[in-house]
């Protein structure tokens, strides 16, 4: 790891925040919920938080063909706001495929 990404690993610690303006997911009331719940986690600020996201669309709807795809893709949220949604820290998980949306998103998570 370089230099400058072990000292951005460590951003959401010691950024300042401004009162009611969330430009970070550490500025959010659920981060600070988390903290309060792990508080032994919370005391080192190394260790990694990850975002899950997935997203559904259906790439061939304007052709009548019902099916659709659901990309999972992990973020860390450790990293400053410029380089967290940088492309080279947004990896894809798995793609859940299917012909509709995907009843149990645990069934296909559980590996990760």
């Amino acid at each position: 790891m370089l230099p400058i990404q072990q000292l951005s690993t460590c951003w959401h610690a010691t950024h300042e925040t401004e009162s009611g303006v969330m430009c970070h997911p550490s500025d959010a009331e659920a981060w600070k919920h988390f903290n309060e719940t792990h508080p032994d986690f919370a005391l080192e600020p190394r260790n990694v938080r990850l975002g899950l996201c997935a997203d559904g669309f259906a790439p061939h709807r304007p052709y009548g063909k019902s099916y659709s795809c659901w990309p999972v893709i992990i973020t860390p949220y450790n990293l400053p706001p410029g380089m967290c949604m940088k492309s080279e820290y947004i990896f894809l998980s798995l793609i859940i495929p299917g012909p509709a949306n995907p009843n149990d998103l645990l069934m296909y998570t559980c590996s990760l």
